[in-house]
């Protein structure tokens, strides 16, 4: 490994894809990807070769119910053709072949009865025209966009928490790096120990990720050959799963107004004020003129989060050293342009 680029226990790697990494050593994997892009592709590398050898968990496959069934009933066959021995739990020396075969049966009738029946409850959570919030089982928090709804179980499992989504929501997860947080959206799976981040996964629409704190794995996984594909997703960045393609990339387009739903979140990233004037005027129900075209050419790089209009004119004209009059919901912003460091 480059000594330049930063060194890391190849340990720490290993608990941070088996998903045992405390909360300070996920912040030393965090900061070691930020080094270089050779170490996000060495931890890419690593964990494709770690799925590859079936140790990535939580298995993401859901339980072929079928297909369960099936086997069940051919075991049955077995033991009632006499075609196979299969060793059962001791039974009294008086119990002929066929009561054997009843048993056996019994046992496996019992396994799927565990397995199909008696699981925990299952919850759906599910919202209309209106953002709607919800605490998860282990504290998480979620806001549900419109016509979005989460199903999860009463009660998380031992080693994973599991949800399914449809629609868009943002996750604040809770910190357990005993116990993933796992999203399964329409083809693609979102996995995390604890952060901020946003899932859209629409119906017949592509699967997009932002995070906002800490570090996401998004991944998909191929049916037939049960190969996993994933990236790592840190706070600013953007993945998407296309329906086409089945599989995760890094998107670099910037959409300000993304989070805007959630909380009233716009993130501006070298973006030009014509068209941060643009979104202002839609959202907040106003006018923005400037007394010079060259204005509109100046490039604003700022997150505003539930602030008022005031307040973002206020820091946009301080930024810029503009100076701006308000007479009832219009706003003239007045100055020369951007000097050259504002640009």
């Amino acid at each position: 490994m480059n000594k330049n680029s930063g060194h890391i226990d190849d340990k720490l790697l290993l608990r941070f894809l088996l998903g045992e990494a405390s909360k300070d050593e996920l912040l030393q994997v965090q900061d070691w990807i930020e080094m270089s892009d050779e170490n996000r592709k060495l931890l890419d590398s690593y964990e494709a070769v770690w799925a590859e050898a079936g140790k990535l968990t939580p298995n993401p496959v859901a339980v072929d119910t079928p297909s369960v069934w099936k086997k069940m009933s051919d075991r049955i066959d077995q033991y009632e053709e006499g075609q196979k021995s299969t060793k059962t739990i001791s039974l009294k020396s008086r119990f002929t072949l066929i009561s054997s075969g009843i048993a056996a049966a019994i046992v496996v009738l019992f396994g799927v009865y565990q397995l199909l029946i008696k699981q925990p409850q299952q919850l759906i959570v599910a919202s209309a025209e209106e953002v709607l919030r919800e605490t998860l089982p282990d504290g998480s928090n979620i806001a549900l966009n419109s016509n979005t709804n989460i199903t999860y179980p009463e009660k998380f499992a031992k080693n994973e928490r599991r949800v399914k989504l449809k629609g868009e929501a943002y996750f604040e997860v809770e910190h357990n790096p005993e116990k993933p947080f796992i999203i399964e959206a329409e083809n693609a799976f979102v996995k995390v120990l604890g952060t901020s981040f946003n899932v859209k996964a629409y119906e017949n629409s592509e699967i997009e990720v932002i995070v906002t704190d800490g570090l996401v794995q998004l991944f998909t996984v191929n049916s037939e050959t049960m190969d996993t594909t994933s990236i790592l997703l840190k706070a600013g960045e953007k993945g998407k799963v296309s329906k086409e393609k089945r599989e995760p990339i890094y998107v670099t387009e910037s959409i300000p107004d993304e989070l805007f739903w959630m909380d009233y979140t716009l993130i501006f990233t070298d973006t030009d004020l014509k068209k941060v004037f643009g979104l202002l005027e839609n959202y907040y129900n106003i006018e923005i003129k400037v007394s010079d075209e060259r204005i509109y050419e100046c490039r604003l790089s700022t997150t505003f989060s539930n602030n008022s209009i005031d307040d973002i004119i206020e820091v946009i004209a301080a930024t810029f050293e503009f100076e701006y009059t308000k007479e009832n919901n219009t706003f003239t912003i007045k100055g020369n342009g951007c000097t050259e460091k504002n640009i």
